[in-house]
């Protein structure tokens, strides 16, 4: 048996595949569904941003995963491999959000989590007996050591930045977040209850697969203050640099803020989403505390975290001048790396259901939910106004003077804490952002169109 594992491209403006040149982090979705099938099947995997499908490949079953900006193009691919009499089955985000959507496309939809059910399907396709439906019956344990197949991608695609062996890896020591935000489909998907991999796995899982550099894609590795303390002791012999999301809350706990450095930790993506505290709750998010950012990010700073920030355009509080005011604050502050992501109401979260209840969703092309359209009624300003200042702000923090004062503030860190990284790999990195906002790509997109000028 033959099976074909892709993950999707978002559809441009002219309706064609996006592509990249490399892209800056490979999937783990599919590398870790790979090696949960089962032996002696021959698997293979397609990233549609770098290569081209192969529509007339002789294989048994194509196995698609989507979120919602890339479910569009899912559904072509679908159309094409059942014209020439293959077998589809889609999981993912979307799937799970929508999948009586996904079954007119689709011979097979997966609902949930696939790494208890996959090997069903696998065995019920080569029987020729697929389902329409798999639900699984409960959200599967992490307790179980599965080593991502990673050696089904090519890395010579994948950023690897200067001094490195390969590119940034991804791995994932929890599933789910207990805070709910109204934006955000995490517990939709993952659930809200935390489910944790146990620190000697991750650690195994690191030892086989020695990446350069690592990036746990937990939506929150501190969530659990003792599992997060019992990963870092695990991780500290084994001198890693890596880089991971946390929440806001993780100034509460000083002593993991330490220990995380101490890890290997350089840098962390942190959720501010807004310095308007209206706002902030408009979306349950009440438990940032704007008051204390400025302090959180130096506190990290001292020793030898760089914050990544990510913040929202589009909130109902929000308006041009303070969201301008927000960006100039943020630039003398201690962070290196800035996400502008606008407002996006994904189907299936409570800011969804929301805005469609205030007939306030303009847009029902799927392929438009990329972070970088807008695709709803704003309160204050109108789309257009609103796509145009992410742009202009995105183009202000990465100006090539604010990359170098940026380089120059952190110096310290880039040569007192070992391991960390260097300034050379950090103005190459932010020099592609730069490259990124001018050609009206976001810069935290999946990858690059070409090298920056």
């Amino acid at each position: 048996m033959k099976i074909r594992l892709i993950r999707p491209s978002v559809l441009n403006q002219q309706g064609q595949p996006t592509k990249y040149t490399k892209l800056f982090l490979p999937n783990l979705g599919l590398p870790l569904l790979a090696a949960l099938t089962p032996s002696g099947i021959d698997i293979g995997i397609t990233i549609e941003y770098i290569e081209d499908i192969d529509f007339d490949e002789e294989v048994d079953l194509v196995g698609v995963t989507a979120q919602t900006c890339e479910a569009p193009r899912a559904y072509q691919i679908a159309q094409e491999f059942r014209k020439r009499g293959r077998k589809t089955v889609l999981g993912g985000n979307h799937a799970f959000v929508r999948p009586q959507e996904a079954l007119k496309h689709f011979d097979s939809v997966v609902v949930g989590e696939a790494d208890d059910i996959w090997p069903e399907v696998v065995n019920d396709a080569k029987a020729g007996q697929l389902k329409p439906l798999y639900t699984p019956e409960a959200k599967p344990s992490l307790d179980k050591l599965v080593i991502p197949r990673f050696d089904l991608l090519d890395y010579n695609q994948y950023m690897i930045p200067p001094f490195a062996r390969t590119p940034l890896l991804p791995f994932q020591t929890t599933r789910g977040c207990p805070h709910g935000c109204d934006f955000c489909s995490v517990t939709q998907f993952w659930g809200q209850k935390l489910r944790t991999k146990p620190a000697a796995l991750v650690v195994r899982e690191l030892e086989a697969l020695q990446p350069s550099r690592a990036f746990f894609v937990d939506d929150n590795i501190t969530a659990d203050p003792q599992h997060a303390m019992e990963l870092f002791r695990e991780l500290k012999p084994l001198r890693l640099r890596w880089a991971s999301q946390m929440s806001t809350t993780v100034g509460q706990h000083p002593e993991l803020i330490k220990a995380a450095a101490e890890s290997g930790c350089h840098e962390t993506y942190l959720g501010i989403e807004s310095f308007n505290t209206e706002s902030l709750k408009t979306v349950r998010k009440g438990f940032n505390k704007v008051q204390e950012y400025r302090d959180l990010f130096k506190r990290l700073a001292d020793v030898g975290i760089l914050a990544q920030i990510a913040i929202m355009f589009g909130l109902d509080f929000d308006n041009p001048d303070g969201l301008r005011r927000m960006v100039e604050e943020l630039l003398d502050m201690d962070i290196n790396y800035l996400i502008i992501s606008l407002v996006t109401p994904l189907p299936g979260t409570r800011l969804y259901d929301r805005l469609l209840q205030d007939k306030r969703i303009l847009e029902t092309d799927w392929s438009l939910y990329d972070l970088t359209h807008v695709v709803f009624q704003p309160q204050a300003m109108s789309p257009k106004e609103l796509e145009n200042l992410m742009w202009e702000m995105f183009a202000k923090f990465y100006a090539v003077k604010n990359i170098f004062k940026r380089a120059w503030r952190f110096k310290r860190q880039y040569t007192q804490y070992f391991p960390r990284d260097n300034a050379f790999e950090e103005i190459f990195f932010q020099l592609h952002m730069r490259h990124a906002v001018v050609n009206k790509l976001h810069p935290f997109s999946l990858g690059l169109s070409s090298d920056p000028t």
